[in-house]
């Protein structure tokens, strides 16, 4: 009797061991994916509805990511993050987040019936060259996506929320807004018809997860690699508000298109983050993400002529009757170093923070239940 027990106790825990090791190894794997580090072979599915949800299968390894970050911050001595800065970014990623699981599976479906019924090539499925023309094509694609959001006023009114952040950190990645997200996904829509669904799919979500680690302000020049990939260094340029800063490094995973469409611009000064407007000084999630589009409306009554109304929605938001299509640089001021970094940044007392977190958990925990995620109901995610 006692011996049969003992071989139970030693059977259950070889079979914890393993799920232990085989839960790390996953981990691992996803935390290194995090990165587009992803094996073809393993990302390559036969049908577009087998393909994970990485976005939220990936959120634990993305908590890592913040807690590395800030652990760096304080080493390096700088500020940590901001707590009402984090609510305000991890509060509008949960929504992006979840609303893109619900609309990933309408884009599939528009995917498939493009790519079924007006496809004009047919790309083998399981090819390493199939794979690699596809995230060059979605990057491509995103670029002109990106760009798109800055340079037509009334796309900027949606994307201008992800950089009023005077903060840079791995929660800015997933400051979006929900009409950030349909715009994000709609673009894709003419490479249906050359790219095979279930690889377009992992790249869409992918060219948006590799930004995650690019949102900080730890890591400095990577030397040769900033002329192979996107780094911290060159989105860092992307997110300032300094006159050489504006509209440049438009690029996700790569810099080429950058370079060959001129928007390529390496950091030579200190960059002030942050919007040349007005920062709004609440931390109103509605009124960020939405308050601009009272400014477009507001240019566009302004404005008189049929002509000059149609610009005021689709030039940039620097442009005015008598400039060019983008305004003038020399209209962008030189911020002011000598100010204090942050428009507006009240004091909130200790209790409100923990309080904060302590529903902002019970959310997240909502959010994960929601989402059906695997660190909930306890079903292994499928391996990257």
């Amino acid at each position: 009797m006692t011996e049969h027990i003992l071989n139970d106790s030693v059977l259950a825990l070889t079979a914890g061991q393993r799920c232990l090791r085989d839960s790390s190894d996953r981990f691992v794997e996803q935390f290194v994916s995090l990165f587009y580090i992803i094996s073809p072979e393993k990302s390559t599915y036969d049908d577009p509805y087998q393909v994970p949800d990485y976005e939220v299968a990936l959120i634990p390894a993305i908590g890592l990511l913040l807690v590395i970050e800030q652990v760096i911050r304080f080493f390096q001595r700088k500020q940590l993050s901001r707590f009402p800065d984090l609510v305000v970014n991890t509060g509008s990623s949960l929504i992006f987040t979840l609303a893109r699981v619900f609309l990933l599976t309408i884009v599939i479906n528009i995917f498939t019936w493009l790519y079924d019924n007006y496809r004009i090539v047919d790309l083998p499925l399981h090819s390493v060259w199939t794979w690699l023309l596809s995230l060059l094509l979605v990057e491509f694609v995103y670029y002109w996506t990106h760009r798109s959001l800055h340079e037509f006023n009334i796309l900027w009114a949606a994307h201008q929320f992800h950089h009023m952040a005077e903060d840079v950190n791995i929660t800015t990645t997933i400051r979006d807004s929900i009409v950030d997200l349909v715009i994000y996904d709609i673009f894709p829509l003419p490479l249906a018809v050359i790219i095979p669904p279930p690889i377009l799919v992992v790249h869409i979500q992918f060219s948006l997860i590799y930004q995650i680690w690019l949102h900080n302000e730890v890591i400095g020049n990577l030397g040769f690699i900033e002329y192979i990939i996107n780094t911290p260094r060159q989105h860092r340029v992307h997110h300032g508000k300094n006159p050489y800063c504006i509209d440049k490094n438009y690029g996700a995973l790569i810099m080429i298109w950058d370079r060959l469409f001129g928007t390529h611009q390496t950091e030579t000064d200190k960059i002030i983050f942050g919007v040349v407007s007005p920062t709004p000084k609440t931390f109103d999630p509605m009124i960020l993400q939405f308050g601009y589009y009272r400014d477009v409306w507001q240019k566009f009554n302004t404005v008189q002529g049929f002509g000059n109304k149609m610009s005021a929605l689709f030039k940039g938001p620097g442009w005015a009757p008598g400039k060019p299509r983008l305004g003038l640089i020399s209209d962008v001021p030189e911020p002011d170093k000598t100010l204090p970094r942050y428009s507006y940044d009240p004091y909130i007392p200790f209790w409100k923070i923990v309080y904060t977190g302590f529903h902002g958990a019970i959310v997240v925990l909502g959010f994960f239940l929601l989402a059906d995620h695997p660190f909930i109901v306890g079903i292994p995610p499928n391996k990257l």
